[in-house]
This record gives C-alpha cells, sequence and structure tokens, in this order.
C-alpha cells in the first residue's frame, strides 16, 4: 500500500493537474481554430469559409448563426436594370427637351444625354454678368422656369458644374482664379434653387475653372462657348 508520502505526492500531481490542464485545453482549441481557418481559405470558398467560420463560432460559444450575406445580383439582372434606368432617362431627357422647347427657348439651352445622366448647358453670359457671380435678371428668369421642371422631377439629383475659360482673371478682380470663380457661379445658382424649394439633398454644386472644355480655347467663340453652367441630372436611388 502508497505511504503517506505517497499519496500527498499524488494529490499534489492531481492539484497541479487541475491547474494547467485548462489552460493546456485552451491552447489546443486556439491551435485548432488557427488550423481550420488556415484550411478554410487555402481555398477561396466562400460557402467553406463560412462552414468553417460558423463552427468556429459555435465551438467559442458565440453567435451560431452566419452573417448576413449581401445580395447578390446576375449579370443579367444587373443589365436589365441599367436597361430600366436608362429608358427612365431618356424619358425625362424627351420631357426637359419639350419643356424648354415651350418655355426656354430664348436661353441657349443644350441638351446632352450621356448614359444614366442628363446634361442642361446654359451659357454663362445669359446666367451672369460675364467675370462675376451676380446672376442676370435673363438668368433669373430661365432658373425660375427650370425651378418648375425640376420640382415636378423630384427624382432627378442636381450637380451643378460651374466652367470658365483659360483666359487669366483680370487685376483687381475679387476672385483669385478661374477655378475660385467657377466654383461660386454655381454655388449662387445652387442658392437660388434653394430659395424656390428645391430640397438640399439634390442639390450640389461643384466648379471646374478651366478644366474640361468643351472645345479648344484658340477662339473667342470657343472660349464663348466654354463659359458655362451645367446642371447634371441623375436619378436617385429608390425614386419612382
Amino acid at each position: 500500500m502508497p505511504n503517506e508520502s505517497q499519496l500527498a505526492d499524488t494529490d499534489d500531481n492531481m492539484r497541479e493537474m487541475q491547474f494547467w490542464l485548462p489552460a493546456y485545453a485552451a491552447l489546443c482549441l486556439v491551435l485548432l481554430t488557427f488550423f481550420a481557418m488556415l484550411c478554410s481559405m487555402s481555398v477561396l470558398d466562400p460557402q467553406r469559409f463560412e462552414h468553417s467560420m460558423s463552427s468556429i463560432r459555435k465551438a467559442l460559444g458565440g453567435d451560431t448563426g452566419s452573417a448576413p450575406s449581401q445580395e447578390e445580383h446576375s449579370p443579367e439582372e444587373s443589365s436589365q436594370a441599367h436597361r430600366q434606368l436608362a429608358t427612365m432617362q431618356t424619358r425625362i431627357f424627351n420631357d426637359i427637351r419639350t419643356f424648354i422647347a415651350q418655355n426656354a427657348t430664348e436661353a441657349g439651352i443644350e441638351t446632352v444625354q450621356e448614359e444614366d445622366s442628363i446634361i442642361l448647358r446654359l451659357p454663362e453670359d445669359h446666367l451672369f454678368i460675364p467675370g462675376t457671380d451676380h446672376i442676370l435678371p435673363t438668368g433669373r428668369n430661365t432658373l425660375h422656369q427650370l425651378e418648375n421642371f425640376f420640382i415636378l422631377h423630384d427624382q432627378q439629383k442636381i450637380n451643378i458644374r460651374g466652367y470658365t475659360d483659360d483666359t487669366p482673371l483680370p487685376p483687381g478682380t475679387r476672385f483669385r482664379d478661374n477655378w475660385e470663380l467657377s466654383a461660386l457661379q454655381a454655388t449662387q445658382v445652387l442658392r437660388h434653387l434653394l430659395t424656390q424649394g428645391i430640397e438640399p439633398g439634390r442639390l450640389t454644386a461643384t466648379g471646374f475653372g478651366e478644366l474640361e472644355p468643351l472645345f479648344p480655347n484658340t477662339t473667342e467663340k470657343n472660349r464663348e462657348k466654354n463659359r458655362r453652367i451645367e446642371f447634371v441630372l441623375e436619378r436617385q436611388p429608390g425614386k419612382e
């Protein structure tokens, strides 16, 4: 029979095992988890990876539910949605051309459709005193006419873009450069639309200065065409 000394040693060994055994088990679980992650990521299989992560979460006592997957669309569905959007914008494009022909022919507005957006181009000298951000009475009348269309078609976001030509500003002007002039002109148009009830969330204003000219700045006629304000209309998501 074991003597008292041997029994005491056995009790000490049991107590030591009770101390390090949980830590050893935890270490084995961490190593197993790490190995499972390496195996799941060695092949880019989303379903297999999600299954492995779900097993790990369950083993660690965490949430056993899988993470919500993002909605996926097939190329055919995406193409169909794009065609539907283009069709709707084409309808709006035709409506605004009719509206301009009936209400704002004197403004010299040019209309262009580019993929999912519609662009209205107004010459600077119709809206502003040239080289300033002061809106002319003729410009206010045209903006008032356009406001009616914008309010009626509230599904369209409106990005107002200002452009100049490459002619340096004369000495003594309060604008630092053409970029600032174009930005302030676009902002003035935005503020005017706000006062007429256009929702602020629909409006943005951007100045491009002499960037993105429509024509080379080689003649005065070309420069005149490059000085403009554009309204870029894009359909807001979820708006019918």
